[in-house]
């Protein structure tokens, strides 16, 4: 299956918190990782990743920071893990590598779990974070 990172979930983090605040608003990547527990460090790094990926615009200086880039009705949820998974690891089985599975002749698991990631991958990429918010909204 699909597997993602912490940072990934730190980068959601960090996108719904821009996404949640007022339009032009810029916030500090020392904010948004105090808001959540993240070390600063590490939130900036992120940040910085998604800037250059274009889904968060960055602005320096003394009221600098970061806001989102798009409408969230224009970013996909497989947008965002692209950009903090490098690349997406997808696993059809618990081996990393045919080659170390015993079973790779006669398996008949791998085929059958690769076709449901790639039916997870179109609907995270038809998904968009305005859609998530709704969905959030009706506590769904």
């Amino acid at each position: 299956m699909i597997r993602l990172s912490r940072r990934t979930d730190y980068g959601f983090l960090a996108i719904q918190h821009l996404c949640s605040s007022p339009p032009g608003a810029y916030r500090s990547a020392r904010e948004i990782a105090a808001r959540y527990g993240v070390p600063p460090a590490v939130m900036a790094k992120l940040l910085q990743r998604l800037a250059r990926k274009g889904l968060v615009a960055s602005h320096h200086g003394i009221k600098g920071g970061y806001q989102i880039a798009r409408p969230p009705a224009e970013i996909t949820i497989w947008e965002i893990i692209e950009a903090l998974e490098d690349p997406v690891r997808r696993r059809a089985c618990p081996h990393d590598s045919i080659a170390r599975c015993r079973r790779a002749g006669w398996c008949d698991r791998r085929r059958p779990v690769l076709a449901v990631q790639r039916k997870i991958a179109e609907v995270l990429g038809r998904t968009t974070l305005r859609d998530l918010a709704a969905l959030q909204g009706r506590g769904e």
